[in-house]
């Protein structure tokens, strides 16, 4: 904050359509940004999860076909008589039930009898997976399970049921799909994207054009077993979807939504059009500043003329915008200030040659001083206490009215009032008594001095004539200032003094309240001041706010 109040009105200018032009535009092309990549790499991903899971239900479904094909082919009078009795069936009549019985899905698999040897007797397909061992493998996994068992084989998938007849197997029911029909099976999902086809151990089966190499699928196995994302290290992500029926596992391969160099290319725009954006604003700012500069020039020339004290000091009026207002209202400022001055310095003058006269009709403090302490040690050599306590009292009192201090804390204000009180209590022996109800943290608060006694003064005087009674002085603190309070319950004022004392009329009735009310006024403004709440019954309280500043704040 301290570098950007040294600089200039202009640079100030400057900065502030920089800001206001530039940062607004930087933040929205990071957030469109930033939106354009998160959008394009959601919408990525629920396409690659709508590609996955449409190839899942469509080798799922090909492999449910197929293995009610297999098993109506193990269930087969003519097959199972042929499989246990190699050729005594007619050739022509096993392919036929072969061929009826997997007629629903004759292209998109083959299907194929073996010996109980593993020795492939009939097919549907023009190519096979070639004999198959039964003592490992495919067949052995069948035979052991009695249902339909899955693998992999040479970029072929298999699927294998065991006919049995009796104790064991006589041969098998083989479904097999190509690499031409895996490849026609998914085609239609594999869109931008790539399609791996892994057996339980994660050995490649099948591999589209766009999934990766062959040394891809163990690297993702790794990575799987590891609990990390599935990746190529090219930017393009995997999603896998596992068969709990054939174990077998489909991972679709996304590409980076989009290129690095797509990217690049929308960030270098993005810094072009913030750079074009930055000239523009200062283009702009330069030109207003030329336009707002020169009158604030010549307004801080004029300022710094009359801080000098030339307050002749004028500004041409060249427009009537709010800097033509401006230079305006300086004009009348400095008028009015001169005048004002003038006035000031003949008020000081007067009151100065007032001052003068009397302090040339005042004794001298110090004869007052020592006249007054042979009159306290008089009344004590003559063993009259009241004239020795009223000559300390009254010294106390003069020491404390011409000191230098227009402020005294509420605590020596109050000390003042009591030795006056003291006086009068000799003076009116058994009239009046003084309460006080003083808050501590009121004790230290800055008061005008000789605030109270011209109150309490009134009350004796007045509220007193003809009776006695009781003063009661209270202080609070009320937030921010001090509240204080002097009630009696004498005669009271009546309407017509109250009347007269609001509408500030002048005569020597209450004279002492008239000159706390201007002090209170001229030191802390006109909301401030004496109030008189109404009492209930007889008497009189006058109320007192002012703000609570202590002695070290105002020292500050």
């Amino acid at each position: 904050m301290k570098r950007l109040s040294g600089l200039s009105f202009r640079n100030k200018l400057l900065l502030a359509f920089l800001l206001i032009g530039v940062v607004p535009l930087l933040i929205f092309t990071v957030l469109m940004l930033n939106i354009f990549r998160v959008t394009l790499a959601g919408n990525a991903r629920d396409a690659a999860e709508a590609e996955l899971s449409g190839a899942a239900r469509a080798i799922d479904t090909l492999l449910a076909g197929g293995a009610q094909v297999l098993d109506a082919l193990s269930d087969d009078e003519l097959v199972r008589a042929e499989l246990t009795d190699p050729g005594a069936e007619p050739p022509q009549s096993v392919y036929d039930a072969l061929y009826t019985l997997s007629s629903e899905l004759r292209g998109q698999a083959d299907f194929a009898l073996y010996s109980a040897e593993g020795e492939l007797l009939f097919t549907t397909g023009t190519g096979s997976a070639g004999s198959l061992g039964t003592h490992w493998g495919l067949l052995n996994a069948a035979a052991a399970s009695g249902d339909t068992a899955y693998a992999g084989s040479e970029g072929y998938m298999l699927a294998a049921r065991a006919v049995t007849e009796g104790a064991g197997p006589v041969g098998y029911a083989v479904m097999s799909l190509s690499p031409a029909q895996l490849e026609e099976l998914f085609s239609a999902y594999v869109g931008m994207g790539g399609i791996l086809l892994l057996d339980p151990y994660w050995d490649c089966v099948y591999r589209s054009a766009n999934a990766g190499d062959e040394a891809l699928a163990p690297k993702l196995r790794e990575q799987l077993l590891n609990g990390e994302p599935l990746s190529d290290g090219t930017g393009g992500s995997f999603y896998v979807s596992e068969s709990a029926e054939t174990g077998f596992f489909l991972l679709y391969r996304q590409p980076e939504p989009v290129a690095d160099w797509v990217m690049r290319l929308l960030y270098l725009v993005a810094a072009l059009t913030i750079v074009i954006c930055v000239a523009l604003c200062a283009l702009v700012s330069m030109m207003l500043s030329r336009q707002l500069f020169e009158p604030v020039r010549e307004l801080n020339a004029a300022m710094g003329a009359v801080e000098e004290g030339n307050l002749d000091t004028r500004i041409d009026v060249r427009s009537t915008d709010e800097l033509g207002q401006l230079a305006g209202r300086f004009n009348r400022m400095t008028e009015r200030l001169g005048a004002h001055l003038e006035e000031s310095v003949r008020r000081r003058q007067e009151l100065s040659d007032a001052q003068i006269r009397m302090m040339q009709a005042q004794l001298n403090p110090h004869f007052l001083y020592n006249t007054l302490d042979t009159v306290k040690w008089m009344g004590k050599i003559n063993r009259v206490p009241e004239v020795a306590t009223v000559a300390a009292d009254l010294a106390d009192i003069l020491r404390s009215s011409i000191s230098g201090d227009e402020f005294v804390t509420l605590g020596e204000e109050l000390t003042t009032l009591d030795r006056y009180v003291e006086i009068q209590s000799i003076r009116f022996p058994g009239k009046f008594r003084l309460v006080k109800d003083i808050e501590a943290a009121a004790l230290d608060v800055l008061v005008p001095k000789l605030m109270l006694q011209p109150i309490v003064e009134n009350a004796i005087l007045h509220g007193f004539a003809d009776t006695g009674g009781s003063i009661t002085v209270t202080a609070r603190l009320s937030g921010a200032e001090l509240e204080v309070t002097v009630a009696d319950d004498g005669c009271g004022m009546s309407e017509e003094s109250l009347r007269r004392f609001r509408e500030g009329g002048r005569g020597g009735e209450h004279l002492g309240l008239r000159n706390v009310d201007a002090i209170l006024r001229l030191h802390y403004g006109d909301a401030y001041g004496l109030r008189f709440p109404p009492v209930s019954g007889h008497g009189t309280c006058v109320a007192i706010s002012l703000p609570a500043v202590r002695k070290e704040e105002d020292e500050c």
